[in-house]
């Protein structure tokens, strides 16, 4: 040791330094390392329950965002099949109010038809009235003297033959 005096160190004051080192060493490692430590592994911890707090509010997201999904989904399949059913509905409805249109148009042909029948069969009628007017006034003209004979058997024999002659065509 006393080659270090040369060199201006004294062995005295390095074995005192060495021990002020050790000395405040164990000092800091018990009052400053193991609190930093701890403050760190608090820090982790808390740093590792924030993650995995964020984990699950993810994952929860995520259930929810499909959970929204899934009822986007069935509204959008509930409004389809009230689209349908609304387009069958009218679709229904639209053969219905057709329907009653052609039935209406039946009836009202039907009734143009019965109409033009009656009206066809009064103007036969009527025709024939004339008709046998004309034969009575044509054969009194050519006989030139008034019919003595009764008037109305001879209508009813003319309108026989009208009818007669009617059948045939």
């Amino acid at each position: 040791m006393d080659a270090l005096r040369p060199l201006g160190i004294d062995p005295a004051l390095l074995v005192a330094y060495l021990i002020n080192f050790v000395i405040l060493l164990f000092l800091l490692r018990l009052f400053l390392y193991r609190p930093v430590l701890n403050m760190l592994a608090e820090r982790r911890q808390k740093i590792q329950d924030s993650l995995e707090q964020s984990d699950k509010v993810r994952q929860e997201a995520e259930v929810q965002r499909a959970e929204f999904q899934r009822e986007l989904e069935e509204a959008r399949k509930t409004s389809q099949e009230a689209a349908a059913r609304a387009a069958q509905e009218t679709e229904k409805m639209r053969e219905a109010i057709l329907a009653e249109a052609r039935k209406e148009a039946e009836q009202i042909r039907a009734q143009a038809r019965q109409q033009l029948e009656v009206e066809r069969q009064q103007t036969m009628a009527e025709l024939q009235r004339q008709v046998v007017d004309v034969a009575v006034e044509l054969a009194r003209k050519v006989l030139g003297r008034t019919v003595t004979v009764d008037e109305q058997a001879q209508r009813q024999l003319i309108q026989q033959f009208l009818q007669e002659a009617g059948d045939l065509s």
